[in-house]
């Protein structure tokens, strides 16, 4: 892939662009983060006017964030006059948010785009103080989505991190015995969820990446797509493992599903395993600039349906939940949260190179478990490319 493949769009003309305010923590805070390159876990202040940045911090962040900080302009909350905001207002209102309403009006700035989780408190009082505020979650989005190149090596090295713990995991399931039960037993115990969850999330620790929620679900729980599992896992039944961890230094994601099953699986596995397999590779053949996520999902959910299974485009009843074959997205977009845009699913949006996104179509039969297969790919002027080196055909599920 080349450079240009995956290069950040400039957005509107020079001029164009609204003024932007972030309240918020940094290391919480994908929005915060991304108009600074600066982590902090208490509030901080962002804001860009005229295309130049601003941040505020306490004293407590000012030496690093001088180091750190990739803005235009450094400030401190003393040059903001805090302490005398926080006297004014003796604990009512927000001094965060009156600070930055005088900063915005010294700046020239009377309205200001805020992303959607900017609180209550903080608007009333920059309303209060003359500054009008607009909400731009679509606008701050947007700004996340396509992917500098560096930022695909941060998702690649996650993503190398994740591969290699789902490897151990698989492993470890490779080396279980089967008991005349057919449950797994490892190194003289029980191999459950709860045990193979903690080989992935630790291996992942020990290379500096987070994991939150990994999914390690068996049997009939598998048939659950959110479903994290618990107990013993069991042979001939499909294991679902689903990881998405962050680095603890780039603060981007990753995402990986596969779905493993020790011995040999029933009929029905094989055909839900290979139609999910199909439909994934009908999805990875349809991706490209101008596609919308609609057409995508649409072209996973024919596979899907052709072979028998229910979708939420063709078997959904209106007020009524669907809750066997594929009820859900077939992706979304991975970057410093694990959730955003674009999306593959109901929404009509196109993609653009650099968008990177999941591809995880799944067919799920209640009382018998769940197949789930998922590769992240970064869009390019051509296509795709796959971000995901591990293996997935049928037979690399069986261990």
């Amino acid at each position: 892939m080349t450079q240009k493949s995956v290069a950040k769009t400039e957005g509107p003309e020079s001029g164009s662009e609204p003024d932007l305010l972030v309240i918020s923590a940094p290391e919480h805070d994908a929005s915060a983060y991304h108009l600074t390159g600066f982590l902090a876990p208490d509030a901080v202040i962002a804001a860009r006017v005229e295309g130049r940045t601003y941040l505020a911090v306490s004293s407590l962040e000012y030496g690093r964030a001088k180091r750190q900080a990739a803005v235009d302009e450094l400030l401190s909350y003393d040059e903001l006059g805090i302490r005398e905001l926080a006297r004014e207002l003796g604990g009512g209102g927000s001094v965060l948010a009156a600070a930055a309403a005088d900063l915005l009006k010294k700046l020239g700035a009377r309205s200001v785009t805020v992303p959607p989780n900017l609180g209550v408190v903080h608007a009333d009082e920059l309303r209060r103080r003359g500054v009008e505020v607009e909400p731009g979650g679509a606008y701050f989005a947007g700004l996340r989505r396509a992917k500098t190149e560096r930022e695909v090596g941060y998702i690649e090295e996650v993503q190398r991190a994740t591969e290699a713990a789902v490897a151990l995991a698989r492993e470890v399931l490779s080396g279980s015995e089967v008991l005349k039960d057919g449950t797994l037993v490892h190194e003289g115990a029980p191999l459950t969820s709860e045990g193979l969850r903690s080989v992935i999330d630790v291996d992942l620790l020990r290379r500096g990446f987070h994991a939150s929620g990994t999914i390690v679900a068996g049997g009939p729980q598998a048939a659950d797509p959110h479903e994290r599992g618990s107990g013993p896992l069991r042979a001939g039944e499909t294991i679902i493992v689903d990881v998405f961890p962050s680095s603890a230094k780039s603060r981007y994601f990753a995402d990986m599903t596969r779905t493993f099953v020790k011995g040999e699986p029933s009929d029905e596995v094989r055909k839900m395993y290979r139609t999910v397999l199909a439909a994934q590779e009908r999805a990875l053949e349809s991706i490209r600039p101008g596609v919308s996520g609609r057409e995508v999902h649409r072209a996973v959910s024919e596979v899907i349906h052709a072979a028998g299974y229910k979708t939420l485009l063709h078997d959904q009843r209106p007020g009524e939940p669907l809750t066997e074959g594929f009820f859900h997205g077939t992706g979304h977009g991975v970057g410093l949260e694990l959730h955003e845009g674009p999306s593959l699913g109901t929404q009509d949006t196109e993609l653009l190179p650099g968008d990177v996104v999941t591809v995880e179509p799944g067919v799920y039969t209640p009382g018998l478990g769940g197949v789930r297969i998922e590769d992240l790919v970064v869009v390019t002027e051509s296509g795709l490319r796959n971000l995901t080196d591990f293996p997935k055909s049928f037979d690399s599920a069986i261990v």
